[in-house]
């Protein structure tokens, strides 16, 4: 948990008057985060936490629960009926001009909208304009320390040994002509991957796809749906992990290839759109980032959808650009996102994101994508699964 004096500091930066926290059966994993709750207990009431931008702390429990926050600093108040928790709520924000929830006006950023819309109509009831969290929240639930942004490169560095495995291993395999699978492939990639001492749960090994099934970025095989892999087939091999532990940070990235000796023309010239694309979005936040502006993740999104579009596919682009990563791959900082939503949120130091557009004709049998991580730091970006790839290798060349 953040101390609630670097909360207050953020609270104070954002102009406004308090931090209003509401969970109802986790239904605010923000919340839970933030103030460092015990993923496994049980919480089945309301509970309302209230950090003021100066001043005490309060909290507002179920009868039913009282426990539920008693590690917290601040006032401890018991609420029984709903009657009661309304005057609760309405006391901690009597006088307060703007308070913060975890709420996106019109859902703009799902990502950031935690609470329902009727508890925010209740705040708003009781005077305060209710405003987004997004910004400063994700100080506390994305900003990582010196050893996860170590531990993050050491996954990476880990990905890239498996990789050159699982190259090796398919070259050899195809050289003897094997019946092959993508859940073939899968499987031996991530046995590749724990190897390196990564932690691979069963329900997420690496994506593998093949031509056309590429054409469906989140695609991957199952014992029951798969293709065969054979020669001459474009092979995407999407493969994330962290190093086994807690509190580790993942590695995620993408590489394309040809499962022969010659690459097809339309193959690699598509690759180079996405390519420049990639390179052009991190030179965006090397530039941005680098001077000290603040960047936020809608404006990188639109200057690499800018160039694929003006290389005439636009349409084919069909997720964002890329997306916050922590102790899970889909992390709750700001995402490289002007397309799935409009996150408006910044860029923070000591963060972690993807860059990883791509080009989806599945009606044409293909689907490419590159991707590579991107570590915002104080002194500057860091690129991480590097060297990336520059054109697609032809396996068998």
């Amino acid at each position: 948990m953040a101390t609630i004096e670097a909360i207050q500091a953020a609270v104070r930066e954002a102009d406004v008057d308090g931090w209003l926290l509401y969970d109802f059966r986790r239904s605010n994993q923000i919340a839970h985060r933030v103030l460092g709750l015990p993923e496994g207990a049980f919480f089945s009431r309301r509970w309302v936490y209230y950090i003021p931008a100066t001043g005490e702390p309060s909290a507002l429990v179920s009868a039913v629960e009282s426990h539920v926050l008693a590690g917290l600093p601040g006032q401890q108040r018991v609420f029984r009926t709903w009657q009661e928790l309304r005057a609760g709520i309405a006391e901690m924000v009597r006088g307060a001009r703007r308070v913060a929830m975890e709420y996106s006006p019109e859902n703009a950023n799902p990502y950031v909208a935690k609470v329902d819309a009727g508890t925010v109509e209740l705040v708003r009831s009781f005077g305060p304009e209710v405003v987004s969290s997004g910004d400063f929240a994700q100080q506390f639930e994305a900003v990582l320390t010196p050893a996860q942004l170590e531990s993050h490169r050491a996954a990476g560095r880990a990905l890239l040994r498996a990789r050159d495995g699982i190259f090796a291993w398919l070259r050899t395999q195809l050289q003897a002509d094997a019946a092959l699978s993508e859940r073939d492939v899968q499987a031996e990639f991530a046995r590749l991957m724990r190897a390196e001492g990564l932690e691979v749960p069963a329900h997420d090994e690496p994506l593998c796809a093949v031509n056309g099934n590429a054409g469906v970025p989140h695609y991957s095989p199952t014992d029951e749906r798969h293709s065969p892999v054979r020669r001459g087939d474009v092979l995407l091999l999407d493969f994330s992990a962290a190093l086994v532990g807690a509190g580790n940070v993942i590695a995620d990235y993408t590489w394309i290839t040809y499962l022969g000796e010659r690459v097809p023309e339309r193959v690699a010239e598509l690759f180079t759109i996405v390519r420049d694309a990639r390179d052009l979005g991190i030179a965006f936040l090397r530039q941005r980032f680098e001077t000290g502006q603040r960047v936020e993740g809608y404006e990188v999104d639109d200057a690499v959808r800018a160039f694929i579009t003006d290389a005439g596919y636009g349409d084919a682009f069909i997720h964002r650009t890329g997306h916050n990563i922590g102790t899970a791959v889909h992390g709750n900082g700001a995402h490289l996102d002007n397309f799935e939503t409009h996150d408006t949120r910044p860029l923070l130091a000591n963060t972690c994101t993807s860059m990883e557009p791509g080009i989806y004709l599945p009606e044409q049998g293909l689907g490419l994508r590159s991707e590579v991580d991107v570590l915002l730091l104080p002194g500057g970006i860091e690129v991480t699964g590097v060297p990336a790839q520059t054109e697609v290798i032809p396996l068998l060349a």
